[in-house]
C-alpha cells in the first residue's frame, strides 16, 4: 500500500458524502487543531505518509473509522492511533442558541461531524451528541462557537437538578425551539431557566412553571410528539470551546 491508494480511498469518501477536501480538512481540524486546512493537497503534493493522529482525525470528519484509512496505508495494524484509548467519538447534530427561543437546528446528514471526547466519567454509558452554541446569553460558561456535549434525561433516568446547564425545547405550532440555560428549582416547586452573560440584554430568567410539567423524556433531538409546551430535554455533560485572543488592559 502507499499513498496513492490512501488518496484514492479519502476521494471515494468524499464524493460518497458530497463534500470537498477543503471541508474535510476543516471538520477534522475541529477534532484535531493540528491538522492543516491542505492536509489533503499536502499528501498528494509531497507523496508522504501523514501523521496517525492527524489521519484519524480526517477519518472521523468522514464519518470512517480511523481504522479504514490507515488500512489503506497498509499501517492499520501497528499505529498507536489504534490502540485503546480513553476517547470517544461524538456527533455534533446540530446548532443551539444561547438568547432567546430560537428554532431548533439540526444539520444535514453531510453537515454534521465528529468530534472526539473523554470516554470515561459518570456519563460514559449514555449517548451523546455534541450541539453547537450561538450567541451570547451563556457566555460566562460556553461562548459563542463552543460545542456542548449533552445527554438526553430520558438516557439518564431522571430530571434536572437544581444549577445544571440545560437544553429546553418548546413547540410554537409545528415549529420547534430550543434554547440553552441553567435551571434554578425553586422550593414552591417552580422552575426557571437562568442565563450566564455578560450581556446586560440577557439577565432575565425564563419562567417554566411547575418542574413536573416542565420534564418530559425524549429519544432524540428533535422529537415533536405531543406533549406539554415547555420540555427540559438533555444535561450539558461537557464543553469544546473556541480558543480567542487576550485583551490586553
Amino acid at each position: 500500500m502507499a499513498v496513492s491508494d490512501l488518496l484514492t480511498c479519502i476521494e471515494q469518501r468524499l464524493t460518497e458524502i458530497g463534500i470537498s477536501e477543503r471541508k474535510a480538512c476543516m471538520r477534522a481540524r475541529e477534532i484535531n487543531p493540528s491538522v492543516g486546512l491542505d492536509f489533503v493537497r499536502d499528501m498528494r503534493r509531497r507523496n508522504h505518509s501523514p501523521k496517525a493522529d492527524k489521519l484519524a482525525a480526517l477519518a472521523l470528519a468522514i464519518n470512517l473509522p480511523p481504522e479504514t484509512l490507515l488500512a489503506a496505508l497498509g499501517d492499520g495494524d501497528h499505529h498507536p492511533a489504534l490502540s485503546p484509548s480513553l476517547l470517544t467519538p461524538v456527533r455534533v447534530k446540530g446548532a443551539v442558541q444561547a438568547g432567546a427561543w430560537h428554532s431548533a437546528i439540526e444539520f444535514p446528514a453531510s453537515d454534521q461531524y465528529t468530534i472526539t471526547s473523554p470516554a470515561n466519567g459518570q456519563y460514559a454509558g449514555c449517548p451523546r451528541y455534541g450541539l453547537l452554541v450561538r450567541g451570547d446569553s451563556m457566555n460566562q460558561m460556553f461562548p459563542n462557537g463552543t460545542v456542548v456535549e449533552v445527554v438526553n434525561f430520558s438516557d439518564l433516568g431522571r430530571g434536572p437538578q437544581d444549577g445544571e446547564c440545560v437544553v429546553a425545547i418548546r413547540r410554537d405550532g409545528v415549529d420547534m425551539e430550543a434554547t440553552l440555560k441553567v435551571v434554578q428549582l425553586r422550593e414552591d416547586g417552580s422552575a426557571y431557566l437562568w442565563p450566564r452573560s455578560t450581556d446586560p440584554e440577557w439577565q432575565t430568567p425564563i419562567r417554566l412553571g411547575s418542574i413536573d410539567d416542565a420534564i418530559r423524556h425524549y429519544a432524540d433531538f428533535g422529537d415533536r410528539s405531543d406533549g406539554p409546551d415547555t420540555e427540559i430535554l438533555a444535561l450539558v455533560v461537557w464543553a469544546h470551546q473556541p480558543v480567542g485572543k487576550w485583551a490586553w488592559k
